[in-house]
């Protein structure tokens, strides 16, 4: 007769050593941090998607830290103001910032170091839209290609700050598509969306979770998605790769510290906003905004590994573009 290798004592065994690993995988909370406010810094306006991601993960993250919480938007310099900002505050844990591809862009063009900060976490992956108003006589992306052609550099397109993941997108599509576009950034998304929305300019780049509500009201119209497959909001809109245009880009933002912040800072703030990103009120907004379609979360050393092949790919794309000067 077999024996029974499943024990009550292999069960406890079996039990204990999984409580304990993840007892082990919690970083400790360091010895006086936190004792006072913190401040988040976002490099963006009010109102736009980095804005709305940092302050709703804070919701939770003030009641785990047990501390205040402020958000500063700083705007201006393509990123560069806040950037400087925050290395010019202690490396304490006392302020985070919102780390976001243009960091990685402007070290490209010799504007930052994105090497001077230390990565805490990525939170999200985004969704890549060109929209039309309602009004637009462009009813698909093949319209705007052909009118494109038909008239070079005429076709206008809108997202947030030069050199800025929107403007990458943008101009990629337009070398892959055999078209000249002209791209109008501003500062705040709010403003492209009211350019568009009056008729300034004729396509805005944006995720859709920040302008669903204008979606919805049929204010905004999508035109193609550059996304891996269709969206299940949106399912009559093509994407790129179905068409040719092989751009699978989004944005992504997480959370970064300066360099030379203690490691077990760095490591507690990490294991809090994991928690946070699990939190029902952030799942709750995170889904609202169809933030929940990509996996986003990455630990400290992910996330840092994950900022050199971004700085390499962005670089590569750039020369593509021929944004870059041959030395």
């Amino acid at each position: 007769m077999k024996r029974n290798l499943i024990t009550p004592f292999f069960v406890l065994t079996l039990v204990t050593l999984c409580f304990m690993s993840f007892a082990w995988s919690q970083a400790p909370k360091p010895k006086d941090y936190p004792t006072r406010a913190i401040e988040v810094v976002v490099q963006y306006g009010a109102g736009g998607g980095s804005d709305i991601f940092v302050r709703s993960l804070m919701m939770p993250a003030r009641s785990q830290l047990k501390v205040p919480i402020n958000v500063t938007n700083l705007t201006g310099g393509a990123g560069v103001k806040a950037s400087t900002y925050v290395l010019s505050q202690p490396a304490d844990g006392y302020t985070i910032y919102n780390f976001s591809p243009e960091q990685l862009i402007n070290t490209i063009f010799g504007r930052e170091n994105y090497k001077e900060f230390a990565p805490l976490c990525m939170v999200q992956q985004d969704q890549s839209i060109f929209y039309v108003r309602a009004e637009s006589p462009f009813k698909t992306i093949q319209d705007v290609i052909k009118y494109a052609k038909e008239n070079p550099g005429k076709l206008q397109f809108t997202g947030t700050t030069a050199a800025s993941p929107d403007e990458v997108i943008i101009m990629l599509f337009a070398k892959k598509a055999g078209i000249k576009v002209k791209y109008i950034p501003f500062d705040a998304a709010p403003e492209t969306h009211a350019a568009v929305l009056g008729g300034h300019i004729d396509i805005l780049h944006e995720e859709p979770g920040v302008i669903m509500s204008l979606i919805e009201a049929k204010k905004l119209r999508p035109l193609i998605a550059f996304t891996e497959k269709r969206l299940d909001k949106f399912p009559d809109v093509p994407t790129g790769r179905e068409l040719g245009y092989d751009i699978t880009m989004g944005r992504w933002r997480g959370l970064c510290v300066k360099k030379g912040t203690p490691q077990e800072v760095i490591n507690y703030l990490a294991d809090v906003f994991k928690k946070c990103s699990q939190d029902p009120s952030y799942k709750a907004i995170e889904k609202a905004n169809l933030l929940d379609l990509r996996p986003g979360w990455k630990g400290p050393e992910e996330y840092g590994k994950f900022w050199e092949e971004e700085y390499v790919r962005y670089k590569e794309i750039f020369d593509e573009l021929g944004y870059l000067k041959k030395k």
